[in-house]
Formats: C-alpha cells, structure tokens, sequence
C-alpha cells in the first residue's frame, strides 16, 4: 500500500506513521508531508492508495487539497484527521471515507484500515509501466522475457508487450514481495502458483515455470514465506 501522510504537526506525523508501520506489511510504502504545498508538489493521480490528511493546517487545508486532488483522482482513498467535526460536510463533498480524531489512539487506526479494507486496496492497486499503460498488479500471472520483450501474461488470457530490458519490470514488480523470479527472465506472482512439485511451478493459467536449481533454496523460502503470511493474514 502506498499512503501519504500530509500533517503540519511533527508529532503527530510520527504516531501516525508508527501506527500504520506496526499494522501494515513490509511491501508498504508510508511518505510524510509536513504541509499541503508539499504534497502537491509531488502527488499526480495515482501515486497513493491511501492519504490521510490533517485538516486544520496553515495556508492549504485539508479539504482544499482534497479538492484538488478530486480533480483528477476520484477513487484514492481520503481520510480526514482533525480535531473537530466541523468540516464534516465538506468531506462528504470529495468522498472521503473515515475521520481520524486527534490525539491518534492505535485502536483507532486499525479500525480505519478495516473499514476501508486493506484487502480491497491491494487487490485494486495499479502499477504505471514503461509505455505509460497502468497494469493491475494482481492481474498478473508471470512475466518472461525473449527476443529482446518483456510479456506480461495477465488473466483473461491478456497479454502486454513491451520493448524493454528485464531487469528493468524486475524491478518494478519485484518491489512487492508475491512477485519472484525463480529462473532467469521470468516473474510469477505467487497468488497465481497452483502448486509447486520439485523445481516446477504450476500456474493458475496451466502455465508450467521452472524452478533454477542454482536459485532454488532462496526461490522455495519466499514462496513458503509468501504462502505462511496469506495463511496468516486469511486467520487474523
């Protein structure tokens, strides 16, 4: 998950990012702005999933940047964190989807991140590619490389092509820890193993990706790693 956290208060920024590092996985990624001029100097739609925002702030408020960003974002997911209830109205305005008071309790952070569902952000988040196409990452089954393309072998029998090196959509899928490359020139998605026999994948698409035995040791931890964490998170 991709969260920005846009606070003039520094102490409050603090808490804030600790509680969300405590309940969060380590794929996350949590960037701190210390006033709205900042922030919007470096957002542009789809660059966060989620974006907590303090309303009362010097010069730019929160509701005003949300505005903003409403402008061509409609679906980021906007909290509100605040003091007081008064801007209740105009948070219905740019849809936003919880309230945060202050002083920030843990409890309560956890209570936002399951109303707005961190299973759903995940399974909806985006990632932008070279050719300036956005790719739903869950969409993806694997990955291989030949003849100087990366193809992208996504459900519904869809496919993207792109002119590009390898190491260059290893990068950008191997940020998130369920993709993997097991041999050289391919990524899977772990969500998409059926099942794993010897130095063998078996993919959701009947697709069968070899297992390097050079890699094997390092390949088998993550993928047991990646199947104990689901395990985990499906009984929480």
């Amino acid at each position: 998950m991709r969260i920005a956290l846009v606070d003039d208060c520094p102490n409050d920024l603090s808490i804030m990012h600790q509680f969300l590092a405590e309940a969060l996985d380590t794929d996350s990624v949590i960037t701190e702005f210390h006033n709205g001029e900042d922030f919007l100097q470096h957002w542009s739609a789809d660059t966060f999933d989620l974006i907590v925002l303090d309303i009362y702030m010097e010069q730019l408020t929160g509701i005003e940047i949300a505005r903003v960003i409403r402008e061509t974002d409609p679906n980021v997911c906007l909290v509100f964190a605040t003091t007081s209830n008064e801007f209740a109205s105009e948070s219905y305005e740019v849809n936003a989807c919880y309230y945060l008071c202050k002083p920030f309790l843990k409890q309560q952070v956890l209570a936002m991140l399951d109303r707005i569902g961190q299973q759903n952000l995940e399974v909806s988040r985006t990632v932008l590619l070279p050719n300036g196409e956005k790719v739903l990452l869950r969409s993806i089954i694997y990955a291989d490389y030949a003849s100087h393309r990366v193809t992208l072998h996504c459900k519904k029998d869809e496919t993207i092509t792109l002119r590009v090196p390898f190491q260059e959509i290893e990068q950008l899928l191997c940020h998130y820890s369920y993709f993997y490359s097991p041999c050289k020139g391919i990524i899977v998605n772990f969500y998409e193993v059926c099942g794993q026999s010897g130095t063998v994948f078996s993919m959701s698409d009947g697709s069968l990706i070899p297992i390097s035995r050079r890699k094997s040791a390092d390949v088998l931890c993550a993928y047991s790693s990646f199947c104990f964490d689901k395990i985990r998170k499906e009984m929480s």
